[in-house]
């Protein structure tokens, strides 16, 4: 879509969608329904480019979710980091839903940043579009817990793999009623879910329903105390597995407090593994699925520089294998 068309569509002057488009004076009504209209097309004005601006000072962009979630704010001050051993300038956003994402990725490009990275975006159909057309204006590297196919650079850790590292290490120290505490919904809580069933069953110990523990804001910090409530209530019903897996480190930490709370020790009465390992998990001296968050960070920045430099524009996907960090939270059963 064109400039032309979207005046046509609103029923308004070129001039008027060009005001808009660099905030100036519009009436409200009009706005609205421009602001409808760039939404609903994806709209990004032609005249704005990819244009690269020579030189070594380069800028980019980090575009998040939360900065209370320790795994994002871990990976985008890695990548802060990286810009400055590369002698780049690094701008990060953190949108709080599909509106604001939209207008944080026009505004990049609009400013001729060099190169965005995405991090855990949306994934629904319209914006996997809209990440498509970005990319077709500037350089931009997806990363993102979803395999999905798309036409973008992009980046995932392979958390099946991580999970069944965890579930057969439990497993192994002999666990065999394994409680597993998760988020309300996403694709790496059920991926997560769907695991931790399979592999207690192929095992020969199918969990049981009331040892599936749901929080809600999971990936704030306050899930912290949403989880330590849950995981009281749990135990408050006389629930007594010998081994707990908590799909991140907020929620280890909260799961935690409560067995502190109802007087169990932490691995001699509950084991307990998370996942992430961001700096949580080390100074609870947990064992962890580590997600690699440095490593992705560094192959986020050398897919960006490949993207930005390179003369090839065919997209690359990069699959990252977890690994297993054992710390001192789980004990053997005998």
């Amino acid at each position: 879509m064109t400039i032309t068309e979207l005046a046509k569509e609103a029923d308004v002057s070129i001039a008027t969608v060009s005001r808009f488009l660099n905030n100036g004076p519009v009436k409200e009504e009009t706005r609205k329904k421009l602001e409808e209209l760039v939404l609903k097309h994806n709209f990004v004005p032609s005249k704005i480019t990819k244009e690269i601006i020579k030189g070594q000072n380069k800028s980019i962009a980090v575009l998040t979710h939360s900065f209370s979630n320790l795994y994002t704010a871990e990976f985008s001050e890695a990548v802060v980091n990286l810009c400055g051993e590369r002698k780049m300038t690094c701008y990060t956003g953190c949108c709080s839903g599909l509106e604001s994402e939209y207008n944080y990725l026009l505004d990049f490009v609009s400013r001729k940043i060099n190169g965005v990275i995405l991090h855990e975006p949306k994934d629904g159909e319209a914006q996997l579009k809209l990440y498509e057309r970005i990319a077709g204006r500037m350089p931009l590297v997806w990363i993102h817990s979803i395999p999905v196919d798309i036409e973008v650079n992009s980046i995932s850790v392979n958390q099946e793999k991580g999970m069944k590292l965890a579930m057969e290490y439990l497993i192994g120290l002999g666990h065999k009623r394994i409680a597993y505490v998760t988020g309300e919904k996403g694709y790496s809580y059920t991926l997560k879910q769907q695991l931790w069933k399979e592999e207690l069953s192929k095992a020969g110990f199918p969990p049981v329903s009331s040892d599936l523990i749901t929080v809600e804001r999971t990936d704030f910090i306050d899930g912290i105390k949403t989880t330590k409530e849950a995981v009281a209530a749990y135990l408050a019903a006389k629930n007594r597995p010998t081994a707990i897996f908590c799909a991140n480190d907020i929620m280890a930490m909260g799961t935690i407090n409560a067995l502190t709370e109802a007087g169990l020790r932490v691995p001699d009465d509950v084991s307990i593994m998370s996942h992430d390992n961001t700096v949580l998990a080390d100074s609870m001296n947990l064992t962890c699925v580590d997600m690699k968050i440095k490593s992705v960070a560094i192959a986020a920045m050398d897919l960006l520089d490949y993207a930005m430099n390179g003369a090839d524009k065919t997209p690359r996907h990069i699959t990252i294998t977890p690994e297993l960090v054992i710390r001192d939270s789980c004990r053997e059963i005998k």
